[in-house]
């Protein structure tokens, strides 16, 4: 599985350049999306992933939990209460079959 998330309203970098753009710039651009892959098991209501390649170098070697509840045509993931910005908070993820 692979995943790419990413906030709205992201901003341009001021040059095409990622290696050269602003240290400020390159921060903003990492803070505001992230990525990561692997393999992963269905454990009773759990998504388990484990993560073989990741933006954050921390998750590498991880499993990162998820719970699914399916309803329908719909699939919400939600992560375990976590640390974001120094805030504890949830996060749903939600996919709805369509067509």
């Amino acid at each position: 599985m692979s995943a790419i998330l990413s906030h709205g309203g992201r901003k341009r970098l001021t040059t095409g350049d990622r290696i050269s753009a602003s240290v400020e710039e390159r921060a903003e651009a990492f803070a505001t999306l992230f990525a990561y892959a692997g393999s992963y098991d269905v454990v009773g209501d759990k998504f388990v992933h484990h993560v073989e390649i990741a933006s954050v170098e921390n998750w590498v070697n991880t499993d990162l939990i998820r719970l699914v509840r399916f309803d329908g045509d719909r699939i919400t993931l939600t992560t375990p209460p976590l640390s974001v910005g120094g805030k504890i908070q949830t996060t749903e993820l939600e996919w709805e079959r369509v067509g």
